[in-house]
Formats: C-alpha cells, structure tokens, sequence
C-alpha cells in the first residue's frame, strides 16, 4: 500500500511554495502527495494522511502568519492518533526570534499526538544549497518513517 502525505504550506513570498514543491518533487515517486495551502488545510482532515508535512513562514518577529492562524487553532482539537509529521519553513535571522513559526507548529503538532519523525527545519531567507541538503533529508525521514 502506497503512502500518503498531506504537503500544507504558507507562503507570503513564495519561498514555502517553492519548498513544498521541491519535497513533492523529492517524495511523489514513493509516496501519494497532496500540496495544500494553509488557509485551504483542514486541520480535522489530517489523521487520514499517514504523514504530514507543513512549511510556514514566521511573521514579523516571531508570529504565525495571519493565515495560518486558523488551521493553529483547529489543530488544539485534533487527535492526530500517531499521524507521521514533519515541520520546516523560511524565516529571517535578522528577527529576534528566528523561525518561532516553526517551533509552534512542531509544539503543537506533538501535542496532538502526533509522531515527529524527523528534526524542524529552519531556512534564513531563501533556500541555499545547504537548506536543500536538509530540506532533502527531511523528505528521506518522513519516507524512512514508512520503511520505504
């Protein structure tokens, strides 16, 4: 049985997009992928993946984006049941706190039971070679995760 994974993204500059496309393009030949946009994911839809991968952006200095506000709040009421996740989105280094988008989503997604299979990603600004790299071995724990 193939796997699934739910690909949801929040993107002011496109950088998130990119990445989502990028890790669709990396898991699409072992695993059925769906790319949704935050403020289109629903949150309650999420334990029929078997995994999850979500890349947001941090606001400002240190918020979740204004659009990922809702799909936050409805994961509070969610029982994920052990579904597989994985979190990493864009940032900047010049804010004071760094990628906080990222760490609570990856907070939130544990405390409702879901299973992290690999580390959060942080990428300042656009994606470098190095980003890739980890961006990629992402991908691989998530697919690892399944045994594929």
């Amino acid at each position: 049985m193939i796997s699934s994974i739910q690909i949801i993204y929040a993107s002011h500059t496109g950088r998130n997009q990119a990445i989502a496309g990028h890790l669709q393009a990396q898991l699409a030949s072992r695993a059925q992928t769906v790319i949704t946009e935050i403020s289109q994911a629903d949150a309650f839809d999420l334990p029929n993946a078997d995994a999850v991968i979500v890349a947001c952006y941090t606001y400002h200095d240190g918020e979740l984006p204004d659009e990922a506000q809702d799909f936050f709040a409805d994961l509070k009421d969610v029982d994920l049941k052990r579904t597989k996740f994985a979190v990493l989105g864009s940032s900047s280094k010049q804010h004071r706190h760094f990628g906080r988008a990222v760490d609570y989503l990856t907070m939130q997604l544990n405390s409702s039971n879901g299973e992290q299979v690999a580390d959060s990603v942080k990428i300042d600004q656009d994606p470098d070679d190095d980003d890739y790299q980890r961006i990629d071995q992402l991908a691989q724990r998530v697919l690892k995760s399944f045994g594929i």
